[in-house]
């Protein structure tokens, strides 16, 4: 990803000389070069894929083909799951979320219940996800294990899954009394606190060297949400 302001912020002069303030966070950011999220929902770059970020806007890089593969293979199963149960909807990367006014957020896969799908107005919707997918990428590393991770717990987000290709690991975080909290994989199994009876092994995420993912149609028949139907 990239920002439109960087790491250091040009605040004004004095005497001929530039005041900057170092920023190690984008909680540092000064409020004066914070954007809005009516700005940031009118500008024409967020027609991309990006988010507003305690006021400044993210643009996302071109993801990676094992990036969109995660996405989708994530995405799938959990939408078959959230489908045969009627909980409501699992949305994709392209939907918004809008947690405050500096804080609009799309992440990659995302569920949103029934209690709550009254938030979803034309543009975003005014609250954040129930459970959100962050799948990491080289630039977005910093946003989706501090500055994400905090503003979703700070928010309400009852599940935060983070999915890391490089490390080949997936940490599920859940909310524990209002903090978003690592929930270790039992046995290689990862289990949502938040969706009854929905898990998923490790290694269908990332499968051992030499080893192929199995399809959605099988690990959908081991969750026993369809029956009698072969790959």
């Amino acid at each position: 990803m990239r920002t439109f302001g960087q790491a250091e912020w040009l605040d004004s002069t004095h005497g001929g000389f530039a005041l900057v303030a170092h920023i190690h966070t984008l909680f540092d950011t000064p409020a004066v070069a914070r954007m809005s999220a009516e700005d940031y929902i009118a500008s024409p770059q967020s027609e991309q894929k990006s988010d507003l970020i305690e006021g400044i806007f993210v643009m996302a890089s071109p993801a990676s083909i094992e990036h969109e593969d995660l996405t989708l293979f994530i995405g799938a199963i959990l939408r078959l799951f959230v489908t045969q149960r009627q909980l409501s909807v699992v949305l994709g990367s392209n939907a918004a979320y809008r947690l405050n006014d500096e804080n609009v957020y799309l992440p990659d896969v995302s569920f949103l219940s029934s209690q709550r799908r009254h938030l979803a107005g034309e543009v975003y919707v005014y609250g954040a996800p129930d459970l959100a997918v962050e799948i990491i990428s080289p630039s977005s590393r910093q946003y989706d294990t501090v500055e994400k991770l905090v503003n979703d717990e700070r928010y309400g987000v009852q599940e935060y899954w983070l999915v890391d290709p490089i490390a080949r690991e997936v940490t599920l975080y859940g909310n524990v009394h209002g903090q978003l909290v690592a929930i270790p994989a039992q046995e290689g199994v990862l289990r949502s606190h938040l969706l009854t009876d929905f898990w998923l092994r490790t290694e269908w995420i990332f499968p051992p060297a030499g080893a192929a993912r199995p399809s959605e149609l099988a690990i959908a028949r081991e969750l026993g949400l369809i029956e009698g139907l072969r790959d």
